[in-house]
């Protein structure tokens, strides 16, 4: 009966996460309540999420993130880009990509778009680089290079995606590490920063309505010169303990939360603003499908699902194979429905369909989490997308040209180096 109620209450999951009604923490919690609700885990085994060491690393990320948006540093540098207007040709390209790059690392994809097309009216229509034609160049440098280096938030992507399937591991080896993302994406990436550069001149170079990019800019007290010191400071020890995980062991779970505890004593940031940080949604979902995975696991529902899968995909896949369809399906998905709901659907899918056949699951979890984010030939890929094609006023046979063998050379070369790095069978 366990079995039935755990599948049961995924299956709610996977719904609230495809609907996107309601926020997906609220449906990570819901399936907490439901599960002891219905008998199979104890209040402390339902909530154990809230206490797990990559929930407590992942809010500390936050709040640093958080802290380092505050400082001058982001405007500083879009103010030498503004700077760099009157340069053409390859120098600007390449000045626009390694800041996308950078603030890659630290902003959400929606507000580094908003900021990237404020930039392109300023640089205005004449010339060979103009609004029209970079708008969605620069939305495929934002979708492929956000939180792909250990940097910022960057450095908590393996946490975060550990969190949908460490409670069906038996191996800890099959979990990722601080460099794995990073290690997978950084050949397609350079690839698709490549094609970028060059590819921009297939985009239509017609008129831009820069009337929908006239929001309010918030205006934001400024920091002293000791609460930036202080805020870089910590950022930087942080950062350098990340890559020291193995010597410092569980310690290193808590260093963010100690970099909190600092700038809220130094007064770098507000207690108000450090909990705001610490209640975004993301922890909750976080820490909701933890629980839901260590179920999975522990009930055999997991194993049931990815026995399911390989049905589908046939007695003996080859492991390419498996890396392509998951990649496929993502891409698909992701067109239709958010980013973030298709990871969440998806990555349990994968990890438990490659342990249940005996297969590291790390490749196809990566592949799930690079696809989700480079789907960019519909407006609804992303809200990001949404934002590029209304700017744009693109219609979607203009963009094709570009956006479809983005598409195709993404998903090649990341299942080439998925296979590589991280082969399934």
């Amino acid at each position: 009966m366990e079995l039935y109620i755990v599948l049961a209450i995924m299956a709610f999951m996977i719904i609230g996460f495809v609907l996107n009604k309601w926020p997906f923490g609220l449906t990570a919690m819901t399936c907490c309540v439901l599960l002891v609700v219905t008998g199979v885990y104890t209040v402390p085994e339902a909530f154990s999420g809230l206490s797990n060491q990559n929930t407590v690393l992942i809010a500390g990320m936050f709040v640093l993130s958080a802290a380092f948006g505050k400082t001058s540093l982001l405007g500083r540098i879009q103010d030498k880009m503004v700077a760099l207007k009157g340069k053409n040709g390859l120098v600007l390209l390449v000045a626009i990509y390694a800041v996308i790059i950078l603030f890659a690392c630290f902003l959400p994809t929606t507000a580094e778009m908003t900021m990237m097309l404020m930039f392109l009216v300023a640089l205005g229509s004449s010339g060979d680089i103009t609004p029209s034609r970079m708008t969605i160049p620069i939305l495929a440098m934002i979708s492929i290079w956000g939180q792909k280096i250990p940097l910022g938030m960057g450095a908590t992507i393996y946490a975060s995606t550990n969190v949908f399937y460490e409670g069906m591991v038996t191996d800890g080896n099959q979990l990722l590490g601080v460099m794995d993302m990073f290690k997978m994406s950084v050949v397609p990436c350079a690839i698709l920063t490549l094609y970028c550069l060059f590819a921009y001149k297939l985009m239509p170079n017609d008129a831009f309505d820069s009337s929908k990019l006239k929001a309010q800019k918030k205006e934001k007290a400024e920091l002293s010169g000791f609460h930036e010191k202080v805020i870089y400071t910590v950022f930087a020890l942080v950062m350098i303990s990340l890559f020291f995980s193995a010597r410092l062991g569980p310690l290193m779970y808590a260093v963010p939360a100690l970099g909190v505890l600092v700038l809220a004593y130094t007064k770098a940031m507000s207690v108000k603003e450090i909990v705001g940080a610490l209640t975004q949604d993301a922890i909750w979902m976080a820490a909701g499908v933890l629980v839901m995975a260590n179920a999975l696991g522990a009930s055999g529902a997991g194993e049931v699902i990815g026995n399911m899968i390989l049905k589908i995909l046939g007695g003996n896949p080859s492991g390419i194979f498996v890396l392509f369809v998951f990649a496929i399906v993502t891409i698909i998905m992701t067109t239709f429905m958010s980013n973030a709901a298709t990871k969440n659907v998806l990555v349990p899918i994968a990890a438990s369909t490659c342990l249940a056949a005996g297969w590291d699951p790390r490749g196809a979890v990566l592949i799930v989490v690079f696809c989700s984010n480079v789907a960019i030939a519909f407006p609804s890929g992303s809200p990001a997308c949404g934002i590029a094609y209304a700017a744009g006023g693109y219609k979607i046979p203009q963009t094709l040209k570009f956006t479809a063998p983005f598409i195709i050379i993404a998903v090649i070369s990341v299942v080439i180096s998925a296979n590589l790095f991280f082969p399934v069978i």
